[in-house]
């Protein structure tokens, strides 16, 4: 059963952290339903440094290209506020709200409501193709959004870049470039919780660590794919309807 509840987490954490759909949301209302309290830190950990391992690969060709855009740069501005209260948040021990299923539920509605507006504000698809500082400012301002569960990280960032203009492709890569500093500063403040843990199972991380990454890998390229001939809808329909299932379960 523990090994199930491995592969299930760490693959939901891969396949929802870079689509705009939440994967908070979807690992708390899975934790609820199952009621998994134990190696929550230990999942917590492998999930996030699987992830972050597929970004860097992922993106370990472009890194030079970006650089000479400053979309390392700019992406590291937009990370600041959202790491920056995020780990404010944590350490002073008030997240508890991040579990609670209304918020979620409400937050997958209106965040999903927010991206099909943003991504049908203009019918002819968008053209602006450098980002300024100004741009980022605003995008990571908008990113805070993302530390209430159900808002999604990725989906905060591609509703402010399109609502800003930007078209879906660089939306999306601006998102995978934010997600660098952010799961990087998430995988500092996990080994920061594991080290009150007596017993860290290395096999157990190193399994999280492989399925999340091969998961989260996968679909980074299913996402570019799927933005060459559709739109962002399907995922705003999506969360609307995850958290009207969210309301009927509550009822």
């Amino acid at each position: 059963m523990e090994n199930i509840q491995i592969f299930i987490y760490s693959a939901i954490q891969g396949i929802t952290e870079f689509l705009p759909i939440s994967s908070s949301a979807h690992l708390y209302i899975v934790q609820h339903i199952y009621s998994w309290d134990d190696n929550a830190v230990l999942l917590a950990i492998g999930a996030h440094l699987g992830t972050f391992l597929a970004l860097i690969v992922f993106n370990r060709k472009k890194f030079i290209n970006f650089n000479k855009d400053n979309l390392l740069l700019l992406s590291l501005v937009t990370s600041l506020p959202v790491i920056f209260l995020g780990g404010l948040i944590g350490l002073l021990g008030y997240d508890s709200f991040k579990s609670n299923l209304f918020i979620i539920g409400s937050a997958c509605i209106i965040g999903g409501i927010l991206l099909d507006i943003a991504d049908n504000k203009n019918k002819i698809e968008k053209t602006k193709k450098r980002i300024a500082l100004k741009d980022s400012i605003i995008v990571g301002i908008f990113q805070m959004l993302a530390l209430v569960p159900g808002m999604s990280r990725s989906g905060t960032i591609i509703t402010a870049m399109r609502f800003l203009g930007f078209n879906r492709n660089l939306s999306i890569t601006f998102s995978l470039l934010t997600g660098i500093p952010v799961l990087f500063a998430a995988c500092c403040f996990g080994v920061y919780q594991a080290i009150s843990l007596e017993d860290l199972n290395l096999i157990k991380l190193f399994l999280i660590i492989c399925v999340s990454f091969l998961t989260a890998i996968m679909t980074i390229h299913f996402f570019f794919r799927w933005i060459e001939k559709f739109s962002f809808r399907v995922f705003s329909i999506y969360r609307v309807l995850l958290g009207i299932l969210i309301f009927s379960y509550l009822m």
